[in-house]
């Protein structure tokens, strides 16, 4: 009678090892540019890491004055995140700010404080999820992928 042992590390649901190694990514004709706003915690970094692996640009900001700069500087963002340790203060004012200059622009808060403005909305409030969580990965890739062309 043969004898049948796994290889150390497999699984018996086929594809499940290679589920952390690919990267959901954008068709390359849609091209998307985020701002992250961060807190001091920094809570977002693996979000961030798994956003850029799936072919979406990336800037970051900590502040009002940050926030501006980059988003100026790069003649603006199709969306704002909002990581969950920014003070609401300052999530607040920057996303007014941001808005100001561009009406339209979503945002996805994963802290509190930040609230929609209304059924039209384009927020989209993920306070029950972890930015890092593959849940949360999902929620804001799920988001973006619904964004309109801008």
């Amino acid at each position: 009678m043969r004898e049948h042992r796994r290889r150390r590390g497999s699984t018996l649901i086929p594809g499940a090892g290679r589920a952390e190694n690919t990267a959901v990514r954008l068709p390359p004709e849609r091209r998307l540019d985020v701002l992250a706003l961060l807190g001091p915690r920094q809570g977002m970094t693996a979000l961030l890491r798994r956003l850029r692996a799936a072919g979406i640009g990336v800037d970051t900001a900590e502040d009002l004055a940050g926030a501006r700069r980059a988003f100026f500087g790069t003649g603006g963002h199709h969306c704002l995140l909002v990581g969950p340790d920014v003070a609401p203060g300052i999530a607040g004012s920057v996303l007014t700010s941001l808005r100001g200059v561009d009406p339209d622009l979503p945002a996805a808060v994963f802290g509190a404080g930040i609230t929609r403005d209304g059924a039209r909305s384009k927020t989209a409030i993920l306070t029950g999820f972890h930015p890092g969580s593959r849940a949360g990965v999902g929620a804001v890739l799920r988001f973006l992928r619904e964004l309109p062309d801008r």
